[in-house]
């Protein structure tokens, strides 16, 4: 043992992961201190001790794990007493907790504890999480689904958060992960709990959630030895037996256990199945098998660790031995602990009763308790066994916890088939949509989760076909599927242990088959057995969740809409469908939320930007910020900094915050607008102004065309201040339609606010509309850009940041804040194609994903794709202007040095920016008020580039 735990130590050491970003999402969830310990004592000499002071019957009551649930009982209940009797008369090694509630799992464990004269082993198996067996705590995805990511880093995590509750909890054993290879259909207990029929993928997979589990000090359990994933039957119910080679044996059932213990592995748990490649016994299960369990796992494959039995009760060995006798039999072939007997009582008399006539020896004895002895030592029982309940709401179930969960559902669900590329759905409002449930369960709540998640986003003609189901309810399905424009049928057949469920049942093939019939569009979805498609027809597009936990709905749903891109990747083979490795993928139609390490980024490079703006706020360049980093769709970095003011009291910026956007309204506005009306012919680049504008051909203008004024070689001077000479719209205007040329059209380029306020009122007279009616109703609403607007109304004041000390308008001297800071747009009313709009980062991102999408956004479009192009490129080479926009100068930019040629962007004088990278499919959003308390500052110029360049140094 001191052999196994010494490798434990070095491989967690060596092994130890390097990511550090989901890390981060749970690190406040890190178990407070212990107290100070009762007594230092060396590990060797309180097992010594206590091993020492056993007496023949208490050494053979710590080879039994008795089962128990963690539900209320009273004190007096039978079934309490009982479990005390098994504690303090029985002196039992532990106990199996299976369901309860989050504070009576730690309360009972911890009155038991108090009772025992050795600390009690607690075990469960937390397969997918402490959630699998108590309400509120972190319900994981399937293994399945984790192998469907092919990510070993979720999978660290996934066990390091598992090992967090469950300690938090008072667990010290967990019969997790399944190593076995799943490579049969058929199988009807393995299945999802699977991460699949690759052995290697299987062993990378579990060689990551050991780590974690392990270096949080949770015992972790590899089963089911010699393997279970290739059987067509339950060992809950029956034996079964594996007929295969000892080369077949050693290639895939076997090479994730070798790797498992090759890499620390603690326990090893022994399934009740045959292997005749080990035992030519015909009926002789690997629990009471002296080849498999000594020759094989202690001796050739080298593993030194706790050696546990699958429980007894199950049928697999129930129905061949006596408890008593299944007893003997699996400990004298080498198991150290026993699981779960029928009859604990009658198991601990028969093993006394062999070790008194010679059939077990004393030593053989002592070793095993050694090992359990040593186990509890390693968990810390030899200095604490109690938990702290109070401290359970810090660790159980928190934020952070689901997130992870959250993250490896999305990135789990695996798109198969979608030849036609029905998805990701897009404008399916009005479309009628038939979604049929088919289930094998009788939960109504479970049964509608996935549909209501999908009905949130557009509506569905419903039906659930359950084992109540009858003739009219079938005859209800296809009637609705007949009427509908498209059909999603969902497939909840679930495998669960001893019941051979998770079948398929032929009324449903034969209702599958006939709305197949209909020739329309079909959408599969399994959010149980994934290998129920193998019956049905082909779907156009069939998608694996691999699971009916709802961060696996949600995240179907989030897929199936284009929310979350498809990155799942199948990790079996389904015969005659589909087969290892398939997977559609594709990217987000709408901006989605993630994590910088899924597209790329060093989460911890990431965060360099903070520091520099931090500092610039520290150095006075703005009092607040907001910095929305995106990359292939999704947001990756959304952080606000400092506050509206320099005040110390003043209210903290939020992600929310709305800045005033000053130059940016030219594109995110008035561009937009031109585009989409280029496209729809109403206008024409090479129209000249006069064209709508007759007035505006006085001095020499009347050849100017809105290509010149979109490209800023009109000749109209930069800027004036006609807030000084005009107080109305009109004024303004007929001062500009009057003004003569500085310089001829067309001989240089000169960045003129003139020329955007004529082209927003070009945009007027041609819808007819005013500008910020008309991209609201073309943009900002279909989009869903809320907090997108001119002249923000008094009711939002309170989230719009503070510009400029007011010294020209009323002379207040008050921070302008809910009213535009251009002065030019304030005379015009607070609507220009110059500057009036406000707007926060995580609307913007919309629009710009649009352009980066081409025009498309959340499968509708916007503008063409052409048009896009072409206005987000430069246009001469003696100007980095492109048609509204700019782009990436040939010298220094703010957008840094690492942003590619092809990128397009824009500032605004409060100090703002945007900057979209078409190569490098990445979008950031930099908003501040730098022009607080006064536009004179000019410090955010050397801050803008060091934030592009971080962010892009960032980049792996």
């Amino acid at each position: 043992m001191k052999h196994l735990l010494f490798v434990v130590f070095i491989s967690l050491f060596a092994l130890r992961c390097s990511t550090t970003e989901v890390a981060e999402l749970f690190r406040q969830s890190k178990l407070p201190s212990s107290p100070v310990q009762e007594e230092k004592i060396s590990a060797q000499s309180w097992i010594d001790s206590v091993l020492h002071s056993m007496t023949l019957e208490e050494k053979v009551g710590q080879l039994m794990i008795v089962w128990t649930t963690s539900n209320y009982m009273p004190s007096d209940s039978r079934r309490w007493q009982e479990l005390v009797r098994y504690t303090i008369e029985k002196k039992v090694g532990g106990f199996y907790f299976s369901t309860g509630g989050v504070y009576e799992f730690p309360v009972q464990i911890n009155k038991l504890q108090s009772l025992a004269k050795t600390p009690l082993l607690i075990t469960v198996d937390f397969e997918w999480g402490a959630g699998m067996r108590i309400g509120q705590a972190t319900t994981f995805p399937r293994a399945m689904a984790l192998g469907a990511t092919r990510d070993t880093t979720l999978a660290y995590y996934m066990g390091a958060v598992i090992a967090r509750e469950a300690r938090a909890l008072g667990v010290h054993q967990n019969y997790s992960p399944v190593v076995d290879v799943n490579n049969n259909p058929k199988n009807p207990v393995i299945n999802t709990r699977s991460f699949g029929e690759d052995p290697q993928l299987v062993a990378a997979m579990a060689r990551a959630m050991i780590r974690g589990q392990q270096e949080e000090k949770l015992i972790a359990t590899v089963k089911h030895f010699p393997g279970h994933g290739d059987t067509d039957i339950d060992t809950h119910l029956d034996l079964p037996s594996l007929h295969f080679s000892r080369e077949r044996m050693d290639s895939v059932e076997l090479y994730p256990f070798r790797d498992a213990i090759r890499n620390g592995v603690l326990s090893v748990m022994i399934a009740h199945i045959h292997a005749s490649a080990f035992d030519s016994s015909d009926s002789l299960p690997a629990t009471s098998s002296l080849n498999v369990t000594t020759k094989l796992l202690k001796e050739e494959l080298e593993f030194p660790g706790l050696i546990v039995t699958d429980a007894l009760a199950m049928k697999g060995i129930s129905k061949l031995f006596s408890a008593g006798e299944a007893a003997v039999r699996a400990f004298k072939a080498g198991a150290d602990m026993l699981l779960m007997s029928p009859n604990t009582d009658e198991a601990i008399d028969s093993l006394v009763a062999a070790v008194q006539r010679g059939e077990i020896s004393q030593q053989r004895l002592d070793a095993s308790v050694r090992k359990i002895l040593e186990m509890k030592q390693w968990v810390g029982l030899s200095s604490r066994r109690l938990v702290d309940v109070d401290a359970v709401n810090n660790v159980v179930g928190i934020k952070s916890h689901k997130d992870l969960a959250k993250e490896i559902a999305r990135k789990s669900i695996t798109v198969l088939g979608n030849e036609s590329g029905i998805l990701p759905l897009k404008n399916i409002n009005g479309t009628k949509v038939a979604f049929i449930v088919f289930s094998d369960t009788e939960d109504p709540e479970g049964n509608r989760e996935l549909l209501s998640e999908f009905r949130q986003r557009a509506s569905a003609d419903a039906v659930i076909i359950d084992p109540r189901s009858n003739r009219m309810d079938i005859d209800d399905a296809l009637a609705k599927a007949k009427k509908a424009d498209f059909i999603i049928c969902q497939f909840n057949y679930q495998m669960r242990s001893g019941a051979m469920s998770g079948f398929i049942p032929t009324r449903v093939v034969q209702l599958v088959n006939d709305i197949a019939a209909l020739n329309k569009p079909m959408i599969g979805i399994s959010t149980g057995n994934p290998y129920v498609v193998q019956e049905l027809p082909i779907f156009t597009a069939f998608v694996q969740a691999y699971s009916s936990s709802t961060v696996s709905e949600e995240a179907c749903v989030e897929v199936l809409f284009g929310e979350q891109p498809a990155r799942g990747t199948l990790p079996i083979t389904i015969p005659g469908k589909y087969k290892f490795g398939d997977g559609v993928k594709y990217n987000p139609i709408v901006i989605s939320y993630g994590k910088p390490s899924d597209v790329g980024f060093d989460p911890i490079a990431l965060q360099k930007v903070d520091s520099i703006i931090t500092q610039a706020i520290a150095d006075s360049a703005f009092p607040g910020a907001v910095l929305l980093v995106a990359k292939d769709g999704v947001v990756v970095h959304e952080q606000a900094y400092g506050r509206m003011t320099y005040h110390p009291t003043a209210v903290p910026v939020t992600t929310d915050a709305i800045f005033d956007l000053a130059s940016v309204t030219k594109v995110i506005a008035t561009t937009s607008a031109v585009m989409r009306l280029v496209d729809e012919k109403k206008i024409s680049l090479s129209d000249p102004v006069v064209k709508y504008i007759p007035e505006f051909g006085q001095h020499g203008k009347d050849k100017i065309t809105l290509y010149n004024l979109m490209v800023h070689n009109s000749g109209l001077q930069a800027w004036r201040k006609y807030y000084e000479i005009c107080d109305s719209p009109q004024c303004v205007l007929d001062s500009i339609f009057a003004a003569p040329l500085v310089y001829a059209t067309g001989d240089s380029t000169v960045y003129s606010d003139l020329g955007l306020i004529t082209m927003g009122k070009i945009i007027e007279r041609v819808t007819k509309t005013s500008l910020d009616k008309y991209v609201d109703s073309v943009f900002f609403k279909p989009l869903g850009m809320k907090n997108t607007m001119y002249n923000p109304p008094p009711s939002l004041w309170h989230r719009v940041v503070p510009t400029e000390i007011d010294s020209f308008w009323k002379r207040t001297y008050k921070a302008v804040k809910g009213r535009v800071h251009d002065e030019n747009a304030a005379t015009l009313g607070g609507v220009s194609g110059h500057a009036g709009l406000f707007s926060t980062a995580g609307d913007l991102v919309k629009i710009l994903q649009m352009e980066l999408n081409g025009g498309m956004y959340g499968g509708k479009r916007y503008l063409q794709e052409e048009t896009v192009k072409q206005f987000t490129s430069r246009q001469s080479e003696k100007s980095s202007r492109g048609i509204g926009w700019d782009t990436k100068s040939s010298d220094a930019s703010f957008s840094g040095k690492y942003t590619s040629k092809k990128t397009f962007l824009h500032t605004g004088f409060t100090g703002t920016s945007v900057v979209v990278d078409p190569e490098k499919n990445i979008i950031i959003i930099f908003l501040t008020n730098r022009v607080y308390p006064s536009r004179n500052s000019s410090k955010i110029f050397r801050v803008r580039p060091a934030v592009h360049n971080a962010i892009y140094e960032a980049l792996r």
